[in-house]
This record gives structure tokens, sequence and C-alpha cells, in this order.
């Protein structure tokens, strides 16, 4: 294993625990205070999750973990951040194209707010990355 992590490496480490953390924060906010249930919901903008659900936690624990894996610079971290972030484009793109025919109000209001696109960047940026052939390298992937 390398001694010195790539700055990108650590970059997606942070964002990864950071999004954890926000996942964690904003469970607290609803179970201490459910009059902020709306602003906690707007807050972590994922719509397939209801705050306080069990896939809740179920996320924060796999993004803090894969954070964690990706930190260490481990193979399966890598393979697990690409799996998840391709699935997320290929839904995106599913779901934009059957909304485009059907519902466009309903597209546009998924679409338009900053966290989406905020989120569908970074997870664009870290794809891209994590597919480089020298970061490969840094995971131990001799392909």
């Amino acid at each position: 294993m390398p001694t010195v992590r790539p700055l990108g490496v650590k970059l997606i480490a942070t964002y990864l625990c950071m999004k954890a953390l926000a996942l964690i924060t904003a469970v607290y906010i609803v179970q201490t205070r459910p009059d902020l249930r709306p602003g906690a919901t707007d807050f972590i903008s994922i719509n397939s999750l209801r705050i306080g659900d069990s896939g809740t936690y179920i996320s924060a624990i796999i993004n803090l973990s894969v954070g964690l894996g990706i930190s260490f610079q481990q193979r399966w971290a890598r393979t697990v951040t690409v799996i998840i972030n391709t699935y997320y484009f290929c839904r995106m793109a599913f779901v934009s194209v059957i909304l485009v025919g059907f519902d466009r109000k309903s597209l546009i209001s998924q679409t338009s707010s900053p966290y989406f696109m905020i989120s569908s960047v970074a997870s664009l940026l870290i794809l891209c990355y994590l597919l480089d052939p020298g970061v490969k390298r840094a995971f131990g992937d001799r392909s």
C-alpha cells in the first residue's frame, strides 16, 4: 500500500464522511425537533429516504465506511464507490427520460434544487477521477 495518498483520494474520503455526518445530523435534528423535519429533509435532499427510517442509518453507515475505505486506499471501497455512482447516474437518466414524457413539472422541481446539482457534479467528478488509470494503480489495481 502506498504511503502517500493522492489529494483527490483525500477529498473523496472527506466528502463521503461529511455526507454521512450530514445524514446523522439530519436524523438527530428530526428526533430532537420534529417541527424541523421539512428543513432536515431539504438539507439532505434525498427523495427516496425518509429521515429517521432505517434506510437513513444504513446510508450513513455505508457512506462512512466507504469514506474510511477510500481514505485507507482499499480496493473494495473504490469498487463500491464506482458502482454506487454509476447506479446513481443510470437511475437519474432513466427517471429523467420517463418524467420528460409524463410529468415535466416534477422533473423541474427535482432537478432545480442546488443540492441536486452539487451532488450530481460531485458524483460525476468522483466517478471520472476513480476511473483514471493512475488512481486505479494507487488503489493497487494492476489493470
